[in-house]
Formats: structure tokens, sequence, C-alpha cells
């Protein structure tokens, strides 16, 4: 008899290099469409064996199909399997009974956004952020990565306040240029 299957999350965010995620309307710029389907994100997301995304980063993000996806939704009591993946309400499961049944085997989750699904992970413990920027592109007035980012609160700054702390930064594609910055709990 084998033990209980082990989970490892980590937040693998996109974002440009002004900590937006979006446009002010919310759309997903082509910039960074681009950016999170280029080898070098995708390439981080291999090893997950399930990606977490929010109800609109699910709609903006449909060429992910091939994956197994979780979507955090309010639409559903509590987990529903549908052709585009599950669908989770977290106040209708905990997030260790749905893992459970989404992704038996344990493994890397990767947890992708949008932003009311990235705080409600900083919030609930996850370990490590792994923080992507499209170096390249910039959003005015867009829609930031947290609630508490304004033009003088960073991302970074967000997360330092979380206690997290800073273990490396990195170019990961020199051509885009995207870059990744990896925090992790104290």
């Amino acid at each position: 008899m084998s033990g209980p299957a082990k989970w490892e999350l980590e937040a693998f965010i996109m974002t440009c290099r002004n900590d937006s995620i979006a446009d002010a309307n919310r759309a997903l710029p082509k910039g960074l469409q681009n950016a999170i389907r280029g080898a070098a994100y995708q390439t981080e997301l291999e090893r997950c064996t399930a990606l977490i995304v929010g109800h609109q980063a699910f709609e903006a993000l449909p060429f992910l199909k091939n994956r197994n996806r979780i979507v955090m939704s309010t639409g559903v009591k509590a987990l529903e399997h549908k052709d585009s993946g599950w669908w989770w309400n977290p106040s209708g499961m905990t997030l260790t009974n749905m893992l459970r049944v989404a992704s038996p085997g344990g493994g890397a989750v990767g947890v992708m956004g949008g932003r009311k699904a990235l705080e409600y992970f900083l919030l609930t413990g996850v370990r490590t952020f792994h923080v992507c920027r499209a170096e390249s592109v910039a959003i005015q007035d867009g829609y930031k990565l947290f609630a508490d980012c304004d033009r003088r609160t960073t991302v970074d700054m967000v997360l330092k306040d979380r206690q997290m702390r800073l273990l490396d930064r990195e170019l990961i594609d020199l051509r885009a240029p995207i870059s990744r910055s990896t925090w992790r709990r104290h």
C-alpha cells in the first residue's frame, strides 16, 4: 500500500514589466499571450501535474487545453468535471480534497492566476512564487497582479510583505526577453 499523495503548489505568473497581467478592461494583450505561449514559460509549466487558474484567466488562456486544468469558480457547488477540466469552488471543498480527486498522484501543481486565484494562494500558503516578466511589454494603467500593487507598490514589495524572500532572478528567454524571479516563503 502506498502512502498519501503529496502536492507542492507553486505559482507561475506571467506579467509585464510594470506588474500588470491585463489591460484596464481585463483583456490579455497580445504581447503577454505570446510570452505565455513561448517555449521558456511553457517549460516552466511542464513539470506540473495540474494547473489551477481563475475563471477569467481560464477564458483568456484557451490554448492550455491539453493540460489537467482546475478552474476556480463560484459557479459550482464544490467540484465538477467538465469537458474543459475540473471546476472547483474553494468555499465548497477543501484544497486537499480537491487535489485528491483532480490530481490524485500528487506532484507539482501550478497556480497561474488571475488575481483572485493568486491572492487566495498567497494567503493560504503557496510556498514558491515564480514571477515571469515579459520585459519588452508594458501596459499603461493595466490590471495589476495583486490588488495592493500600484505605481509605488510592486509585486516584489507585496511578496516581501507576505514573508517571502527572493531566491534568484534570471533571464529565461534572451530573445523575448523574459525574466523569472523565484520567491519562497520563509
